[in-house]
């Protein structure tokens, strides 16, 4: 099942067009890593999709639904967003954060229900923040943080997951089980876009990969596709060693010497 249809779409804010003309797709269960230069316009795409503020023309869609036809409820209860920055002071505990991901699905002013609280119980169990539970989020560190926001993401039980650099902030253990879960999500159905600049073990995990540069799709494919020298080099703007890594991913490695712009 064909779980996001992305067609034609430009993006920007204000006057200025950041995006033009992307166009892809992702089945049920796939996951993506969305990769390109600061400012290449990763998270000014995952707004568009969303339709929160930056898409300027295009079509999305989410399981066969026209977002722009959507109520904000409606598009929660279909996609969950983890952006790059969030509210860090919230007084709630852990548990309280990871429930507010139940909200698309409850009745205005209604209580959390057994249901709600077994799915906060479990997205923390998936993402290793259980132990957490009963601490101030804004205590926590910002790589703790980060898997309590993914934690409520993924308690909105999404069929798409959107997520703007999940692993950063984290350790090499940590953003190994990320990825490792992002890939599990796969499995279960959920389609995963994450934005990344972990390029070498986002590749190890993901099922396809779009490269952003200049306000455009410059590649879409597997990783073997689109981890190529001549791809990433023209990406980054930089000569780059790319070779398999020896555990089904690829090694990306910044060459010495001038840049190409």
């Amino acid at each position: 099942m064909r779980q996001l249809t992305v067609k034609g779409l430009s993006a920007g804010y204000r006057r200025s067009d950041v995006l033009s003309g992307i166009t892809f797709s992702l089945d049920e269960g796939e996951v993506c890593a969305v990769i390109g230069p600061n400012g290449g316009g990763k998270s000014t795409l995952m707004r568009a999709i969303l339709d929160l503020g930056t898409r300027r023309r295009g079509e999305v869609r989410i399981s066969g639904s026209d977002t722009s036809r959507l109520t904000r409820i409606e598009i929660a209860r279909l996609a969950s967003f983890l952006p790059q920055e969030y509210d860090c002071d919230a007084r709630l505990t852990v548990r309280e954060m990871v429930l507010l991901g139940r909200h698309p699905h409850r009745s205005s002013w209604s209580m959390d229900s057994e249901e709600d609280v077994e799915i906060a119980q479990e997205c923390m169990e998936l993402t290793g923040v259980t132990k957490l539970s009963d601490r101030l989020f804004c205590e926590l560190s910002g790589g703790e943080r980060r898997l309590v926001m993914l934690a409520s993401a993924l308690a909105q039980k999404p069929s798409i997951l959107l997520l703007d650099e999940p692993a950063a902030s984290l350790d090499f253990r940590n953003q190994i089980d990320v990825w490792r879960l992002l890939g599990r999500l796969g499995s279960l159905g959920v389609s995963v876009l994450a934005s990344t600049h972990e390029i070498g073990i986002a590749s190890r995990f993901t099922d396809r990969m779009l490269a952003l540069a200049g306000g455009r799709c410059l590649a879409f494919g597997t990783p073997g596709e689109v981890c190529t020298g001549e791809i990433l080099g023209e990406v980054f703007g930089i000569d780059l060693a790319v070779a398999p890594d020896g555990y089904g991913g690829f090694s990306v490695i910044p060459m010495p010497g001038d840049s190409r712009r």
